[in-house]
């Protein structure tokens, strides 16, 4: 399946070759791109009047063409819609005019700008199905669009090695040297703390160090030149969790003699305690013996003197 998602990028990369800072931008110039451009003129017309709104329409465009071609697979949608939020990230960050920092601001102005127009749109239903996978991705509007754009070269890389291989068949020279590419850039990657600290760029390093496995596995072994690539660092540890499983073992170090101490002084205090209520009880049972003896001695004395009378 991620071949086939590779071929969906690849298909549209192939139509949208475009100046993102062009004023100047023709919707007419992209017409397998233009079936979710905005509607003009009371809804007789449909064009793209900005390279937000051209990116918009090329977006949902590879969205509903990968639903189309793979009905079956409901599963990998949610996977290929990263993969796209992923890709759209990395268009919007090719400006330098306007630059957006998140997409959050794109989503409600574009993504869900174009619900208005549903009804005049082509194949309705599959839009619709689009657009439910999309809001369930929301949680994602909100992400560094450059840590989202990083993350999208790598994916790239990998796309362009499955499909130079297939392409290629036996003849794929390049090879070596892009799985390096992909490696190194994997590996800056993997040694950012923010985005191995962050649960869905990690899904996305795992799901790409899954895929360049397989590569190596399957795809290379009928390519030339495709032997002895590099291997894959582990996807390394969030630092919070590296420093809390370096402290506790610390902490457990000075709490355990801490509470066996305070343990220790207070059996202490409590047999001192003990000690000095048994020592009250014989104190008072010594005073009780005299004051008895007292008494009976007081008592022998008085029958002595009666009797003297």
């Amino acid at each position: 399946m991620f071949e086939k998602s590779c071929e969906a990028i690849k298909n549209i990369d192939t139509h949208l070759s475009v100046n993102p800072d062009d004023s100047t931008l023709n919707s007419e110039d992209f017409p397998p791109l233009i079936n979710y451009c905005p509607f003009a003129n009371n809804g007789s017309e449909q064009k793209c009047s900005s390279y937000e709104e051209l990116v918009n329409s090329a977006f949902i465009t590879m969205l509903v063409s990968f639903i189309n071609s793979n009905n079956d697979e409901h599963l990998y949608r949610d996977k290929f819609a990263e993969y796209a939020i992923l890709w759209l990230c990395y268009q919007l960050n090719k400006k330098t005019v306007n630059r957006i920092d998140n997409i959050n601001g794109y989503y409600n102005n574009y993504i869900k700008g174009i619900e208005q127009y549903s009804n005049k749109l082509k194949d309705t239903d599959n839009y619709n199905s689009c657009k439910g996978i999309i809001n369930k991705k929301q949680y994602l509007m909100n992400m560094d669009i450059n840590k989202m754009s990083k993350l999208y070269e790598a994916l790239k890389i990998l796309c362009d090695m499955y499909t130079g291989c297939n392409e290629k068949n036996n003849n794929y020279p390049s090879c070596s040297e892009d799985a390096e590419k992909f490696v190194q850039k994997f590996e800056n990657l993997n040694r950012d703390s923010s985005i191995t600290g962050n649960n869905f760029f990690r899904e996305i390093l795992s799901s790409l160090s899954t895929n360049y496995n397989n590569f190596k596995n399957d795809c290379a072994k009928n390519c030339s030149s495709c032997n002895n690539l590099p291997t894959l660092s582990p996807i390394k540890t969030p630092q919070n969790s590296s420093i809390a499983s370096k402290l506790i073992p610390v902490l457990l170090a000075f709490t355990i003699p801490f509470f066996l101490g305070v343990a220790y002084k207070y059996s202490l205090f409590e047999i001192d305690k003990r000690l000095q209520r048994k020592q009250l009880r014989e104190k008072r049972k010594k005073t009780k013996r005299k004051v008895y003896n007292y008494i009976l001695l007081e008592e022998s004395d008085y029958s002595r003197n009666s009797n003297n009378y």
